[in-house]
Parts: C-alpha cells; sequence; structure tokens
C-alpha cells in the first residue's frame, strides 16, 4: 500500500506542468498552435508596488471576461508575446484577432503579491484589429 502512495506521488512529480527552471522563449518548446483566436490587449504596468515588479508588459488575453473590464485575470488565458507587441497594438482593451504557437513554459509573469507566476509565451504567427 505504501509502495503504491509512493509511485503515485513520484509520477505526480514528473508532470510536464511542473517547471524546474524559470520560463523562457528560448528554451521553451511548442506544445500547441492556434489560429484566428479572439483576445484583448492587457496593459501590466512594470514597478507598480501594488502588483508586478517588472517592465511595463503588453500581452494578451483569450478569456473573454477580459474582453469587457479594465482589468484581468491571472491564470493560463494570459499569453505573453516571446516578441513584443508592435506599438500599434498596444493599448489596453484592443481587440484583436491571433493566430499563435503556444510554448510549454506556464509562468511567463511573476507577480509578488499574487505569490506566483502565470501566463504562457507564445510565439505570434499573425495579429490583426478585430472590426467591431
Amino acid at each position: 500500500m505504501i509502495a503504491l502512495a509512493l509511485l503515485f506521488i513520484l509520477a505526480q512529480c514528473t508532470s510536464d506542468d511542473i517547471q524546474s527552471e524559470q520560463c523562457n522563449c528560448e528554451s521553451a518548446t511548442v506544445t500547441e498552435e492556434n489560429k484566428d483566436v479572439e483576445a484583448v490587449v492587457v496593459f501590466i504596468q512594470g514597478n507598480n508596488p501594488n502588483g508586478n515588479q517588472g517592465p511595463d508588459n503588453y500581452v494578451l488575453s483569450n478569456d473573454s471576461a477580459d474582453f469587457k473590464r479594465s482589468s484581468h485575470v491571472a491564470g493560463p488565458n494570459i499569453l505573453v508575446p516571446c516578441d513584443s507587441l508592435s506599438t500599434n497594438f498596444r493599448k489596453q482593451g484592443l481587440k484583436v484577432l491571433i493566430s499563435y504557437k503556444r510554448k510549454d513554459c506556464y509562468g511567463a509573469i511573476t507577480q509578488p503579491t499574487l505569490h506566483g507566476n502565470y501566463g504562457y509565451f507564445v510565439d505570434l504567427t499573425a495579429i490583426k484589429a478585430k472590426n467591431l
């Protein structure tokens, strides 16, 4: 019985979701490709005493609930482009249609006040503003 429990625990520890080192675009591999996904641009303020402790960042959210509000939900819905968004798309709340290759690295953004990491790195293959 103990051996079976130990095997179960070891199996859980080898899960692909666990990051053995810090996420980065260069070492992460592509796990899925998505085309024509609706998303919204999210601005994350850097060096904010109540949140992110890094540079300003423009990311994307594919959570439809984020389309209607000025904030975002931290989680797997956050997509962090490996190459920064062009200035044409750096507008909080801008609705876009994107195609991308998602990397296996979850934890692209660190927010000390949330005591964790969230978001996936992505290679954008296409982006355009969505017609309203």
